[in-house]
């Protein structure tokens, strides 16, 4: 069974290359947080579905997949009815054309398991009726849920939420699951504030499971939170170092035990 990653076989050079050989199968695409098939009867495009959508839809949102484990199984039964009715070289240069779109989009990351909420600070935007059906899919569910949900073509979703997370409409939110730390108070002298350090194994641990650019949120005892840019420093594992005056704005100081958070960059939860 051939198997493999998108983030190294893009989808369409992947059905490009199965389609060339004459291919029969069922190419299984399997993130975490959705299921995907597109079905080859004789290198022909026959079938796709994804999540909720099928036929073209589930094209297009397959399309927008970075990474994603896939598997082909020749051995798997066609559906009685097909639902892409293109022909190949039609199918593949709009799926490419598709792809382009989708390579434009910045805010949205390659994991859509993170889930998309209002944003306490909002900006001004003209509201398309794709934005407006996309802020009304948002709050509490995840980007995948939203993409899926939404009746509009998913590449037209996809540019609308970009567009609201980049007029700061929409956030993104921290994975669910995701605790605090808590880390023990060092005091940093000298100008720079704004600025936390944490352990530099702790900091790579965050920025693996979030994927994209962080920030902290600090909480003394008191109850007082801030937000802070995050750097790394090696040796300090179980600390956090704050310049003196912010230690201050905290109402804490060396030796305090604070609790540590990491969010998403934007976020304003």
């Amino acid at each position: 069974m051939l198997k493999g990653n998108l983030s190294e076989f893009p989808l369409g050079t992947l059905i490009q290359t199965l389609a060339a050989a004459g291919r029969s199968g069922s190419l299984l695409i399997t993130p975490p947080w959705l299921s995907g098939r597109v079905v080859l009867l004789e290198g022909s495009l026959y079938a796709a579905f994804a999540g909720e959508k099928s036929g073209w839809q589930a094209m297009e949102l397959l399309a927008g997949l970075r990474e994603a484990p896939f598997a082909f199984d020749a051995d798997r039964p066609p559906p009685v009815e097909g639902n892409v009715n293109l022909p190949l070289e039609t199918a593949l240069a709009r799926l490419l054309a598709v792809m382009e779109r989708w390579d434009r989009f910045r805010q949205i990351p390659s994991d859509w398991s993170l889930g998309v909420h209002l944003a306490r600070k909002s900006g001004e935007l003209k509201l398309t009726p794709a934005m407006l059906q996309v802020l009304g899919l948002a709050e509490g569910n995840s980007i995948a849920e939203v993409l899926a949900q939404a009746s509009t073509a998913p590449v037209d979703t996809a540019a609308a939420l970009d567009e609201l997370l980049a007029g700061g409409i929409l956030q993104l939110s921290t994975p669910a699951g995701m605790g605090e730390a808590e880390l023990v108070a060092l005091s940093l002298y000298g100008k720079q504030t704004g600025v936390a350090f944490i352990d530099e194994a702790l900091f790579e641990e965050w920025r693996r499971l979030l994927a994209r650019p962080f920030q902290l949120k600090v909480r003394s005892p008191r109850g007082i939170e801030a937000q802070f840019e995050a750097q790394p420093r090696s040796e300090i594992a179980g600390r956090i170092m704050l310049n003196d005056r912010d230690l201050r704005r905290l109402r804490a100081g060396r030796g305090i035990k604070l609790l540590v958070k990491p969010e998403l960059k934007g976020a304003d939860e």
